[in-house]
């Protein structure tokens, strides 16, 4: 019981630094400066998103293997490079560690200039919701390839948390005005919650949990098939 609390609480760290460094950078760029979003935003967004990824990943690796991701913690279970009975404690945390990290941004800079930007909660852009799902879909079906590719080569949680750094970079860059740019539940979960807007079905937060989960469980189990590795995971001491 000890050792699951330890990690889950790493795993809790972990996304506390991701979401509070991605989503609460929208409101420390747009919000605050009351800019739009415009390439030379989007490029700090994406860049910023990026590093704390990597710093999410590099401060709870080495504990919990940094998943800081509902969607990869489900995707490794269900390609047989989990165990089980990690999933929910570190699915809980996650959750909790990204809505702690939205309400430290509504503290950081108040809760009437976060909320103007919904605590920068992804969204379906102008091309709709369904476009949106694919685009989530498809991004975190090779995010999870990315993964299994990058932990069966090393165990160096500094590559590992670059290199999915510089996924995550590039994915901003072409999702955010698709879907908003998440390929992780938790991302969207925190400041959906804390902006309110998690259960009103015109923001469709759905998108961020099914295409998410599908699109990693698939990426996941097609990348094991097709190279048949039995690699590490995210620099995981958990054997």
């Amino acid at each position: 019981m000890a050792g699951i609390l330890r990690k889950s609480l790493a795993e809790l760290v972990g996304t506390y630094i991701f979401v509070l460094f991605g989503p609460g950078s929208i409101v420390a760029f747009i919000a605050v400066f009351n800019q739009t979003l415009n390439p030379s935003t989007l490029f700090f967004l994406s860049i910023t998103f990026g590093l704390g990824i990597s710093i999410g990943i590099m401060s709870s690796a080495g504990i919990s293997g940094g998943h800081v991701n509902p969607a990869v913690t489900l995707s490794m279970f269900f390609a047989g490079r989990f165990p089980g009975k990690y999933v929910i404690p570190y699915i809980i945390a996650q959750l909790l560690g990204a809505a702690i990290a939205s309400a430290t941004v509504g503290f950081l800079y108040g809760y009437g200039v976060a909320n103007s930007v919904l605590f920068g909660s992804t969204v379906p852009g102008p091309r709709g919701p369904w476009v949106a799902l694919a685009g989530e879909f498809i991004m975190t079906f090779f995010f999870l390839w990315t993964i299994m590719g990058v932990t069966s080569r090393t165990e160096s949680k500094e590559i590992i948390g670059i290199v999915i750094g510089i996924y995550v970079t590039i994915m901003i860059f072409l999702l955010a005005t698709v879907s908003g740019g998440s390929m992780n539940p938790a991302r969207s979960f925190g400041p959906a919650l804390l902006s309110g807007i998690l259960f009103q079905g015109q923001y469709y937060q759905w998108i961020y949990w099914i295409g998410p989960v599908f699109g990693g469980i698939l990426g996941a189990m097609s990348y094991r098939i097709m190279y048949g590795e039995r690699g590490k995971i995210h620099y995981n001491p958990i054997q």
